[in-house]
């Protein structure tokens, strides 16, 4: 199955961008309740900057932890950086996972965004 989700992977998917969302997006999909963020994450860097709008599971885990990941809501992955996101979306795939995508930010966008007036809006949920 991994093979097949990797030979779909070739210049038209990379640049049609529906791998990926932007964090406005994600941000309000998550108010509607239509979607997490699967934070992939190690222990030590989410307990520096934590992003309670899901659930960390460091990649490492992951294969362990499908269980704790819903299939009915969106599922964004994010890193610091990434490359972990990106292994995880593709991973999740193969899984049989549907509603995934890579969350198109980085760690500096996503706190500069959280500002006063998003963060009450956030913890509305």
């Amino acid at each position: 199955m991994l093979k097949e989700k990797i030979r779909k992977m070739d210049i038209d998917f990379l640049t049609s961008s529906g791998h990926k969302i932007g964090l406005e997006k994600f941000l309000e999909l998550y108010q509607e309740g239509k979607a997490i963020l699967l934070d992939v994450r190690t222990k030590d860097e989410v307990e520096i900057f934590s992003i309670n709008l899901g659930i960390n599971i460091p990649l490492h885990e992951l294969p362990d932890n499908l269980d704790r990941i819903p299939k009915d809501k969106l599922v964004a992955t994010f890193c610091s950086g990434k490359v972990r996101a990106a292994v995880a979306y593709t991973y999740l795939l193969s899984e049989g996972f549907e509603n995934v995508k890579i969350l198109a930010t980085t760690s500096k966008e996503f706190a500069d965004k959280l500002k006063p007036g998003l963060v009450k809006k956030l913890k509305k949920n």
